[in-house]
């Protein structure tokens, strides 16, 4: 497995690159101020900007470590619509984990689906990832979507694994082995 840090990508729709400061207002803006967004995570909608700022902060060391974390933006007005967070789980195994929040204003467009298998290919081709692993609430019913489409396999189900606005909630295990994965 490779450390290689988060390198800018490209789709047909969006780029996906590491996250400055600057980029706080229109990540609280469009992802993390989002109640729907939130709903099916386990953290709450972020009060104000300021706390963005602080969240963004801690990533430039993460960044220094070869952490992988893309901000999404749409190509043809640079608007930020989402985040994608990629990690070595277990380094012995070459496992990875990915994590994915997209603004619910761009959702049903296949962005995340289409940035998503962007930075599966960077896993599996270049950071040399077995496995890549995720998880989501069983009522997240669009996440699983998402899943399945890029060929994700449901491993099983954790009860009452996470906590959304719709109370304890079972999660979804899935996995993605790189012999399974098409470009």
């Amino acid at each position: 497995m490779k450390f290689l840090g988060t390198k800018p990508l490209e789709t047909d729709n969006c780029y996906l690159r590491k996250l400055h400061i600057n980029d706080a207002e229109m990540l609280f803006d469009n992802v993390f101020a989002d109640p729907k967004v939130s709903r099916y995570m386990s953290w709450n909608c972020y009060n104000n900007v300021n706390d963005v700022v602080n969240y963004l902060t801690k990533w430039q060391d993460y960044y220094k470590k070869n952490e992988c974390y893309w901000g999404v933006f749409l190509k043809e007005d640079n608007t930020l619509i989402g985040t994608i967070y990629l990690y070595p789980e277990n380094i012995n195994a070459n496992l990875g984990f990915i994590s994915y929040c997209f603004g619910s204003r761009f959702w049903g467009k296949g962005f995340a689906t289409e940035t998503v298998k962007a930075v599966l290919k960077y896993g599996f081709h270049y950071l040399e990832y077995n496995n890549i692993t995720t998880f989501c609430a069983k009522s997240n019913y669009r996440s699983k979507r998402v899943l399945e489409r890029l060929g994700f396999t449901c491993e099983g189900i954790m009860r009452m694994r996470d906590k959304t606005d719709f109370g304890y909630e079972d999660c979804m295990y899935y996995s993605l082995l790189s012999s399974e994965f098409v470009n």
